[in-house]
Formats: C-alpha cells, sequence, structure tokens
C-alpha cells in the first residue's frame, strides 16, 4: 500500500516537472494556445514569422491568407526590400478576424510622416497655395476636413484643423475643391445638391453657395488669367462656366460623354475635358463655347479621369484600364502610356514637372466599390518624361485623393474606405534622374 503511494508521489513530481518545464519554454503549448486570422497585406506575399519560425497560410482567396497560429510569441512580418514590424500575438490589431498589415519600403525616395483619421470616404486633397494647410471633401458626410501642415525640429506632421460646413445644408457628397488664390477662395463642389460652396482662403468662413445649372459636379478649374472658372457635370454631361469675379453662371457646354477632369491650355482658349465613358479627351474652344476637336488615346474600352497639362503635354489618367498616358497637347498623339495597376484615380505633377504621381486604388470588391477589394492599393512616383518609376508606395483600401505641396517636399493621399490621409516626405537628397 505504502509503495503503491510512493509510485504515485514520484509520478506527481515528474508531472509537475514536466509542467514546469512546459511553463518555462513553451508557454503556449503547454496552454493549448492558437491564433486564427485573415490576413491582408501589402505586398501581397509578405512573410509571417513566429519567433522566427516561418508560419505559412491553410488557404488563400479573395487577397486574403488565412493562418492558424500554434503558440504565442512574436509575430513579425517582412518582406525584401520592406521595414518590417511586429506585434505580440496577444496584441494583434485584429477586426472581425482579420489582419491588415502594410509595409513600409525600405526608401530614400518617400518616407511616410504619419497617418490621420478624416471624416467619411475622403474624396480629394488639396493644398493650399502657401503649402500650410490641406483641404479634403468629404463625399459621405457633411463637410470639408481642413489640417494644418506643422513642424518640429526633426519632422513634419499634420493637425486637424477644423470641419467646414454649408450653413443650412445637411447633405453630404463634397467631391473635389479649387484655390482662387486671386480672391482668397476655396470653391467646392458638391453633388448632392448640384453646387459650388466658397470659402475664405484665410479665415476659412463661408462666403455663399451658386448652383451649376447641371447634375452631379465633379471637377473645378479656373483659366489661367482667372476670370472663368469651369466646373464639370457627371450626369447632365456638360460644363458649366462661371465669371470668376461676380460668380455669374454665364453657360453650360454640352461635351458629348461624362466629362471627369479638366485643364486649360496656357493661354485659356482651350479646355481640355477628360471624358469618363471613353479613351477620350474632349478639346474645348472657349471662344467658340464648343467642342472643336477629340482626342481619342485608345480604340479599346477606357475611362479618363484625371488630366494636367504641362509644356505641351497632356497627362491624362485611365480608370479602366489602370494608365497614366502622355498625349501631345496640339495633335492628341499618345506619346507614351504606362499601365501602375487597377482603377488609376488621382495625378498630380510636382512643381517642377519632373515627376507625376498617381493613386491606384486597387481592384473593386465583387460586391461594390464602396467595399474593400481583395488588394490594397497604391501610389506611384513616375519620372514625368517617360513615366518610367522612380518609386512606389502601398496605400491601404482605396487611394484616391492626391496632391503635392507647392514647395515639392510632400505628397498627401487619402484611403477613401479607411477615412484617412497619409503624409509622405519626399526626399530632397534622393538621387533621382528625371
Amino acid at each position: 500500500m505504502q509503495q503503491n503511494r510512493l509510485v504515485k508521489n514520484k509520478l506527481k513530481l515528474t508531472l509537475f516537472s514536466i509542467f514546469l518545464i512546459s511553463a518555462l519554454f513553451f508557454p503556449g503549448m503547454l496552454k493549448g494556445e492558437s491564433l486564427s486570422f485573415g490576413l491582408r497585406s501589402a505586398p501581397p506575399d509578405l512573410t509571417v514569422y513566429l519567433d522566427g519560425v516561418k508560419q505559412r497560410p491553410v488557404s488563400a482567396a479573395a487577397g486574403v491568407r488565412n493562418f492558424n497560429i500554434n503558440g504565442s510569441g512574436t509575430l513579425s512580418f517582412s518582406a525584401a526590400g520592406y521595414i518590417s514590424i511586429e506585434y505580440s500575438s496577444a496584441a494583434l490589431p485584429l477586426r472581425n478576424g482579420l489582419l491588415e498589415i502594410r509595409l513600409e519600403r525600405d526608401s530614400e525616395v518617400l518616407k511616410r510622416l504619419g497617418i490621420y483619421p478624416t471624416g467619411i470616404q475622403p474624396k480629394s486633397a488639396f493644398f493650399t497655395p502657401d503649402g500650410r494647410r490641406v483641404i479634403v471633401p468629404l463625399l459621405g458626410q457633411r463637410g470639408i476636413d481642413v489640417f494644418r501642415l506643422e513642424q518640429s525640429s526633426d519632422t513634419s506632421f499634420l493637425v486637424f484643423e477644423r470641419r467646414l460646413f454649408v450653413p443650412g445644408s445637411t447633405a453630404a457628397g463634397f467631391v473635389e475643391a479649387m484655390i482662387d488664390e486671386r480672391r482668397r477662395e476655396i470653391w467646392v463642389s458638391n453633388m448632392e445638391e448640384n453646387r459650388v460652396h466658397i470659402f475664405n482662403l484665410d479665415n476659412l468662413n463661408f462666403i455663399r453657395s451658386v448652383g451649376t445649372g447641371g447634375v452631379f459636379p465633379k471637377v473645378i478649374t479656373q483659366s489661367p488669367d482667372g476670370t472663368i472658372t469651369t466646373v464639370s457635370n457627371w450626369i447632365s454631361r456638360d460644363i458649366s462656366v462661371f465669371n470668376s469675379e461676380t460668380k455669374e453662371l454665364l453657360r453650360r457646354i454640352p461635351v458629348g460623354g461624362t466629362p471627369r477632369g479638366m485643364a486649360f491650355s496656357p493661354d485659356g482658349n482651350l479646355l481640355y475635358v477628360a471624358i469618363f465613358d471613353e479613351p477620350l479627351v474632349a478639346v474645348v474652344d472657349m471662344e467658340l463655347n464648343k467642342v472643336s476637336s477629340h482626342f481619342k488615346f485608345h480604340e479599346e474600352t477606357g475611362a479618363a479621369r484625371h488630366i494636367l497639362y504641362r509644356n505641351g503635354r497632356l497627362y491624362v489618367s485611365d480608370m479602366y484600364r489602370g494608365t497614366v498616358n502622355i498625349l501631345n497637347a496640339s495633335t492628341g498623339a499618345l506619346l507614351a502610356s504606362r499601365r501602375l495597376g487597377p482603377n488609376v484615380n488621382t495625378i498630380a505633377l510636382s512643381p517642377d514637372g519632373r515627376y507625376i504621381f498617381a493613386s491606384s486604388r486597387g481592384r473593386n470588391n465583387p460586391a461594390g466599390y464602396t467595399l474593400p477589394g481583395p488588394y490594397f492599393g497604391a501610389v506611384f512616383m513616375l519620372r514625368a518624361g517617360n513615366l518610367s518609376q522612380a518609386e512606389r508606395v502601398w496605400g491601404r483600401n482605396q487611394p484616391t485623393g492626391l496632391a503635392v505641396s507647392p514647395n515639392g517636399r510632400y505628397i498627401v493621399f487619402t484611403n477613401f474606405l479607411d477615412a484617412n490621409i497619409e503624409l509622405y516626405l519626399i526626399m530632397t537628397n534622393a538621387c533621382l534622374t528625371p
């Protein structure tokens, strides 16, 4: 009987010793801990490690890789050419079982300085001419967010200043902005109200609203001499022309398609209009007030979205084809084209004209573009001469609005579905060639 008790005590002692050793060296295995999550990442093929041991997904679908992690410890996420990040397995930022990880490039060209929350669906972004503020119209919420660009001894960052409202209006649907520096005004289009709202550039106070006469106003641009301001109307397929000083609606010009971006020629005689139904630019003669010619830069399906003029060239984004294109502004001849990725949106030139930046929203969710797609979007930095790539940084869910600061030191872009804006420094010592 006593011998049986001794055997039992020895067994208990042995089990207790195993318990202590397991607790010391294999805490996750002892507790039977496991962690399951879906991973959306940028780059999409980054590697996951648990305490230095590579983890492999158990399945993958629609841009999400599913992991079952046995044990606890430090999870690291890494890829060649990117800065790795780490999380404790107990502190992963999971949301409904989904983990979204984006790595930053180990880059000497673009450096992320910060990411900042905005209102719902930040549609576009614009620096004020002094570079001290960023204007962010909200498509999914009433108002326009305004951020200040601040600097400390060693970095720069954005600070939310205020949200601009239109008195007496509860409408969302703010789309694009235009800065009239001569009159110290900010013009912002609202497609729900078919109006343009005007604010004071200096104190941000509301001034007045004007109806466009068209339906779903989008982009606003001003002639080089500042005398007229034009607004593209999406559904009514025309351009509203305003007297910039009096705000009088002078006329509406049909363009024969869905107008989006616009750009004036340097003399103001021509208005180049990106037609979203096709890979097409409508050239409007502003003296005759009609379309005088068309530049079709691809024979198949396309969707011209944003357009810029610089030194006799037109830079045009094609959202459907995912391309940035260079056209001869006189003849419409296609000089260069580069595919970046799905749903190329906004394009912006650096002040010196050497580089063009483009946001690629990423592939749409099959259930609709207002839901996150299978992959994150990206922002590209291209050499304006030939569209060769200088750099690319990953965004998150649908990078859309994009702007370059007037001094050429910063870019900002909005993540449309994530309700935030990101600030990047353009490294002045980058060894780049035009």
